[in-house]
């Protein structure tokens, strides 16, 4: 039978130990950098293995040591750039910690989100960041196992489970108080999908319009810029009243919302003012201008890299939640004095 040589497998550290006329033991300390070795030996450990073509199994040592320094990050979807924010976001916030990102997208099922979490926890990664999960706490729980959690946008009350997000709430309550204060009364919000677990900017709408004694006008559509843009050709079509002002639930679905505007002949600001939620980087071209809520979305990825490390890391306790404050930004799409 024919034997397999070294150059038809993997090289081995008995390999490079056989080479380099030393133990195995002393070849693990060279590729672990360990200062316990001679300046001389480690320099025959690295020549032979350079000769052999040996690379390290970091999978296989990382293993060993109960850790794979591997972080599983899920988004919601990655046509919406805010999703991009939040993972150069957490990309910073784990630079340097000797932990790698490995990324999948939920597209909005939870059945494909919970999937993926699987995996993620099959692979053994040190941590799960979820930006944008859509299914509930009970399912995300049993997925984990125990595998240590944050989660982006969303309050979630789970054991082991941190949250990170922006006061959502209070963005839907400073869109309706912006657009009010300008002399709007007809103040419609391009919601999302009923189902869909994320209804705080639209409760934040109802009440702040509750409260100025104000009729709501809730419009249902998906999160993309072709979706704003289907749901306003419909509503002109209808030849319902026309608002005066629209606060969409993001950034994409109000610049949709604009082009439908535009192609009927309609001004923005002066016949309809629009608003948005995000502050994704389109938004403040100067040939949107578009009036958004800034979520604070590298923020964010920052803080919850910066949590994950933490619990990774040793800190115990319950589950935490940090939640930031929206800040609104101005521009022309809701007030021509913007500029």
């Amino acid at each position: 039978m024919k034997q397999t040589s070294p150059a038809q497998r993997s090289v081995t550290m008995e390999d490079v130990a056989r080479e380099a006329g030393v133990s195995r033991a002393l070849v693990s300390l060279v590729m672990r950098n360990s200062p316990k070795v001679s300046p001389a030996r480690r320099t025959a450990v690295l020549e032979s293995a350079a000769a052999l073509g040996y690379s390290p199994n970091r999978l296989a040592s990382r293993l060993a040591s109960h850790r794979t320094r591997t972080l599983g990050v899920l988004f919601l979807d990655l046509h919406n750039s805010v999703f991009a924010d939040i993972y150069d976001g957490i990309t910073e916030g784990t630079a340097g910690s000797g932990n790698q990102v490995m990324v999948a997208v939920g597209s909005a099922d939870p059945g494909t989100e919970l999937e993926a979490v699987r995996s993620f926890v099959d692979l053994r990664v040190d941590g799960v960041i979820l930006a944008g999960y859509t299914g509930s706490a009970e399912e995300l729980a049993a997925a984990l196992r125990g595998t240590p959690a944050v989660v982006i946008t969303r309050e979630l009350e789970i054991d082991g489970v941190d949250s990170v997000l922006c006061d959502d709430f209070r963005s839907g309550a400073l869109a309706v108080e912006h657009l009010h204060g300008l002399g709007h009364r007809r103040i419609a919000h391009v919601d999302i999908s009923d189902w869909l677990p994320y209804t705080a900017r639209r409760e934040g709408y109802l009440h702040a319009m509750e409260k100025l004694g104000l009729a709501p006008m809730l419009v249902h559509s998906d999160m993309t810029e072709r979706g704003g843009r289907a749901v306003m050709e419909k509503f002109l079509a209808s030849g319902a009243e026309v608002p005066t002002a629209i606060f969409a639930h993001n950034d994409l679905t109000a610049i949709g919302i604009m082009e439908a505007l535009a192609s009927h002949g309609l001004s923005v600001p002066h016949d309809v003012a629009v608003m948005g939620c995000d502050n994704i980087e389109v938004a403040a071209s100067p040939l949107i201008g578009l009036t958004s809520i800034d979520q604070h979305a590298r923020e964010l990825g920052q803080l919850a890299a910066q949590v994950m490390l933490e619990r990774i890391g040793g800190t115990a306790g319950p589950a935490v939640t940090r939640k930031l404050d929206p800040v609104l930004l101005v521009r022309r799409s809701s007030d021509p004095a913007a500029g």
